[in-house]
This record gives structure tokens, C-alpha cells and sequence, in this order.
């Protein structure tokens, strides 16, 4: 049996491919058009996993979408009731957006209902397609992303993000291949909106503010009058549930603002741009973030004793923030965990084609996920023929890769590293990375500098060897996806100053043999060298691009930026530096 799940009209758009209950290719459509945050049909992410089966979409037997439109037209009157004074505005720029942009729920569900057509008319055999298709509810979508990967027989499950059709948040149970819908927290109320609206408020775009936000924080204070101001506005209910005064936002009838005029009456006004924050703008976004922390950690305490499972699984786009992922994680609630890699809404793709096989076809769970290098992967011979199209000098290192790799990085040298299969999710997880020392005491600024062009307060994650993981950092646990949040022991801070935040905590990623070889092979080759293996790690890519995909795009990428050396498989690439290093 074959199933293609996709996801599109909103943002980050992708496409997932399961062969007999198990999944053997996803990528998000931005990879692949080279537009970040690609909303659109996902044409090439569908193509791309046609191609990796060497199938037709004559050959698929279900087609799942991570939304349900019905639901979402059902909740348009009660909407309309609930927040009738709202409604000429909203409707004023839903209107200014689908004639500027073509976006509008309203535009957005009509291309969701013909999506079984778009389909058919769009790709080769297409005539000849017989495919079920199946709309789902995001946020179950969501939940089957994460717990049917996991392993877990028995989990709780908690997703948050901005809204799925009319709920924000939802509370369920797994067991084996049934997830239990134990409750939800709708519209007007939603953590991720919350989130959204602050970072918009101190100056941040849409979809990229959260993430800004969430360093942005660490420089604040949430311990003084803005957190208590901020935290009045909150109710956290006896069922895990939150809501808080709706009045102080705008962000439910208004793509433009996050806020109200009463919130910036109460909080300060909004900026225009980023940096040169007041410490009331700082607090405010550490109270920001301490809230989101203490709601994980409420949510997280109400599952613990509806399921009493030992296991929770989070999803969503709000479990992107390492953070509070961390503050709940390290909380003890829960003996394991598993953190969709995809955990945003690129990652309801698979989650909307596993609620299918398991939850409403009842097919055994066969696939765990162990690693998310799940997109396009290339041989040496397209890395061969990629170059040779160039001016580039190369060289191929066979068996010294890793050694000349590591001896490289501990000369201070920056450099791009593609290697394997493309990681699915937004984080660059040793496949499509810039990697360097974690210790001279610049590297930081000067990566910032030379080549991300990106925000000063915004800090550098890193990879360790699973094993020596907490020889440097307050937590041992293994974190393949780099979505929890460790400290920095004391005695390593002075040491890795390029990885260390303001606040003495690194975004961490761990690394063992079975996740990804050749980085524990290259983390082992920089022990060799340096005496620890901790490396710096950025993702590939240059500024307003997506993360590289294809050996052409790193090639452009290494060109028009200011890296060192380029590894491209086993080739390595200089501009000017010289090749014989070793």
C-alpha cells in the first residue's frame, strides 16, 4: 500500500511518501523551489517522492491532507458571532491579501477542496490515478506525527501551535496504533499566537519571529513587574487547559499586528525593526518565554495524570521552542520523550498519512523513526559532475575526510559540510551544516559576520558525541534533533565561548553511529585533534535561502559566500585556501 501525505496554503509545504506502513521519503517544498517557507501545492515535494519510488501517482492508493476545510467552514459562522465587531476588518484584509497575495482562508479553501483534481491534471499518468483521498484534522495530524514514529506503545501526547481549522492545542492519549483525543483549547486562545504576537510586537516578521524571540529572551529579566503585568493576563485551568485576556491582542482578526492598542497602552509600543531593545522590551520577552515554559510544564503535569503513561510526545510548531521543551523534559514528569524533528506544520504531511494506516485503517506500526535524514540524497558521481561544471579546485579525500575535516576546523577555518541524505525539518543536522571551532573566543561574531549576516544575539548550536554529552552539559539525555536546550557546565564555558549563550545554555544535538556516521566520525577525528568532541554547527544555507538541497545549491551557496572550505561528499573545495592541508 502506498500513501502520500502533503500539506499546503499556509506555510512551509511539503510532501511525505509511506510504502507498506513505512516511511521512505519527505521534504519540504522549500527545499526544493528554493523559496523559504514555501506555502503553495507542493508539486516538486510530490514529484520528488514520485521519483524516489520510481512510481507514478497512478500508483498511490491514498492521498491524505493535513486539514479538514468542513471544519474549518463550519467555524466561520461561530467566528462571525463570537467576534462580530472584528469582523469588517478581518474581512477588509482577507480581502487586501487574496488580491495582493492570493492567500485568504477563504481562497485557501476552495484550491483544498479541489486538491483530488489539482492532482490528477497535475502529474504524468495522472488519468489513470485512482487514488481515495482523505482530508484530516491538523492537529490529530500533528499527534500522529509524533507518537507513531516514537516507538512508544503507551504515550501522552500534547501538540501546540498558532490554530489547525479551530483548535490550538490539543491533550490526547496513544496506545498502540489508536490516539485518544482527551481535549483541546480553541480559537481565540493559542500559545503559538501568543508567541507570534510578542515577537511582532518587539519588531520580529511573521513565522520567523518565534525562534528570534526565544534568544531574544535570554538577555530579560522574568522575574520583575513586565512578567507579573504579563502573567495577570493568564488562567491556568485544573484540565490543563490556559486562556488569558483576548482584549490585549489582535492577532485573531489581523495577519498585520500581533497586539492592541491596549496592550501597547499596558506594555509600550510596538517596534518597527529589530534591535536597540529597552530593558522593558527585554523583560518582556523573557516573561514571554517563562510563561510558554510554565504552560508546558502545566499542560505536561494535567497528561501525566490523565494517562499515566511514562512517554509524552510533542508536535506542533510551538515544539520548536528548545526551550520549554528542555524546562519539561528535565522535569521528570516523563521517563522518555520524543519530539517530532518536523515538529511544525511541515511535518503533518507524515503525521496526516500515519493517521491514515494506523488510526483509521488499523495497519500495524512497522517504521520508528531513528534519524530525520529523510530528504534528497546524492552519489559522489553528482558531486563529481557538479563540480566539474565549476572553476572550483578539488580535491577527493577518500579515507582522510574526516581527519583533514577535523585538522581544518581546528586551524579556525569555517566550513560548509554536505554530506548524505537531507534532514527533514528546519534543523541542519550534520548533513547540510556549517561547522566550526566552539573555542576562539570570535567565532561566533565572525560566521555572523562573513557569512549568516543574522542577528548578534542570536546564538550557535552545537554537536557532541552522544557518549561524552554530559561530560559538557548539565543533561545527558540523547537529543538527535536539537530541540532541547542544555547548560553549559561552568568549567566549559571559557572553553566553547563561540556556543555558549548569554544565559551559559547551547542549543544541543547529540550523535551516536546508527543516527549519522560521519559526523561521529568527524566528531571523533576533532577529539583526535583537539581533545573534545564539540563542534559548532549552523545550518548551510545564506541568508533569506532555505537550507541547501542539492550539490548545486551548495556549490552557489559556498560561492557567493564568505566560507572557507567546502566537503561535498568526499571532495574537498576551496576558493583560494589551499587543498594539501594535512
Amino acid at each position: 500500500m502506498i500513501v502520500l501525505g502533503i500539506n499546503a496554503f499556509g506555510h512551509d509545504s511539503s510532501a511525505a511518501l509511506i510504502v507498506d506502513e513505512v516511511l521512505v521519503y519527505a521534504v519540504e517544498e522549500e527545499r526544493l523551489t528554493r523559496k523559504k517557507h514555501d506555502g503553495q501545492f507542493p508539486v516538486k515535494s510530490i514529484q520528488a517522492c514520485l521519483d524516489f519510488a520510481n512510481i507514478t501517482i497512478a500508483d498511490v492508493d491514498h492521498v491524505t491532507f493535513f486539514w479538514n476545510p468542513t471544519t474549518t467552514l463550519l467555524h466561520i459562522p461561530v467566528y462571525f458571532f463570537k467576534f462580530f465587531s472584528k469582523v469588517p476588518k478581518l474581512l477588509k484584509e482577507q480581502k487586501q491579501f487574496e488580491v495582493e497575495e492570493n492567500l485568504g482562508m477563504l481562497n485557501y479553501i476552495k484550491q483544498m477542496r479541489r486538491l483530488p483534481k489539482t492532482i490528477r491534471s497535475t502529474f504524468k499518468n495522472g488519468e489513470n490515478a485512482r487514488f481515495k483521498f482523505h482530508y484530516q484534522s491538523h492537529h490529530l495530524c500533528h499527534a500522529a506525527s509524533a507518537f507513531y514514529p516514537s516507538g512508544f506503545e503507551n504515550a501522552a501526547i500534547l501538540t501546540i501551535d498558532g490554530a489547525g481549522e479551530w483548535s490550538t492545542t490539543l491533550f490526547a492519549h496513544g496506545q498502540g496504533t489508536n490516539i485518544k483525543k482527551l481535549g483541546t483549547v480553541d480559537t481565540p486562545y493559542s500559545i503559538g499566537a501568543f508567541y507570534q504576537a510578542i515577537s511582532m510586537h518587539l519588531g520580529f516578521k511573521l513565522i520567523e519571529g518565534p525562534g528570534k524571540l526565544m534568544a531574544l529572551a535570554s538577555f530579560g529579566n522574568a522575574d520583575g513587574p513586565v512578567y507579573d503585568k504579563l502573567r495577570a493576563l493568564f488562567q491556568f485551568k485544573e484540565d490543563g487547559k490556559y486562556s488569558f485576556d483576548i482584549s490585549y491582542f489582535s492577532y485573531y482578526y489581523s495577519r498585520k499586528s500581533g497586539v492592541s492598542q491596549k496592550f501597547q497602552d499596558a506594555f509600550g509600543p510596538s517596534k518597527i525593526g529589530v534591535g536597540d531593545w529597552n530593558q522593558d522590551q527585554l523583560d518582556l520577552a523573557a516573561s514571554a518565554q517563562r510563561i510558554v515554559e510554565e504552560l508546558f510544564l502545566h499542560m505536561g503535569t494535567y497528561l501525566k495524570k490523565a494517562t499515566n503513561a511514562d512517554a509524552i510526545c510533542l508536535a506542533g510548531g510551538v515544539a520548536l521552542n528548545s526551550v520549554a521543551n528542555g524546562k519539561l523534559i528535565q522535569s521528570g514528569l516523563f521517563k522518555q520523550s520524543f519530539i517530532q524533528p518536523a515538529a511544525g506544520d511541515s511535518g503533518t504531511s507524515l503525521g496526516s498519512a500515519l493517521l491514515l494506516v494506523h488510526q483509521q485503517l488499523g495497519r500495524p506500526r512497522k517504521y520508528t523513526m531513528k534519524s530525520a535524514f529523510l530528504g534528497n540524497r546524492y552519489s559522489d558521481d553528482d558531486y563529481l559532475s557538479a563540480l566539474e561544471k565549476t572553476n572550483l579546485k578539488y580535491i577527493d579525500l577518500e579515507e582522510k575526510r574526516f581527519e583533514t575535516t577535523a585538522k581544518i576546523l581546528s586551524k579556525n577555518y569555517i566550513v560548509a559540510w554536505f554530506q548524505g541524505a537531507m534532514e527533514y525539518g528546519p534543523r541542519a543536522l550534520g548533513n547540510r551544516s556549517i561547522l566550526a571551532s566552539p573555542f576562539p573566543t570570535d567565532m561566533k561574531d565572525t560566521i555572523n559576520r562573513r557569512i549568516k549576516f543574522r542577528e548578534p544575539f542570536r546564538p550557535f548550536a552545537a554537536i557532541v558525541t552522544e557518549e561524552d554529552c554530559g561530560h559538557y552539559f548539565s543533561y545527558h539525555l540523547p537529543n538527535p534533533y536539537m530541540l532541547l536546550v542544555y547548560g553549559v557546565k561552568p568549567e566549559y564555558q571559557a572553553l566553547m565561548p563561540a556556543i555558549t549563550h548569554v544565559d551559559g545554555t547551547v542549543r544541543i544535538q547529540t550523535v551516536n553511529e546508527e543516527e549519522n556516521k560521519a559526523m561521529r566520525d568527524l566528531l571523533l577525528a576533532f577529539k583526535q585533534e583537539t581533545g573534545h568532541p564539540v563542534i559548532l554547527n549552523t545550518s548551510f544555507n545564506i541568508k533569506s535561502e532555505p537550507i541547501v538541497c542539492s550539490p548545486e545549491d551548495a556549490i552557489r551557496s559556498y560561492v557567493e559566500s564568505d566560507l572557507d572550505y567546502l566537503v561535498l561528499g568526499p571532495y574537498l573545495v576551496s576558493k583560494q585556501l589551499p587543498l594539501e592541508i594535512v
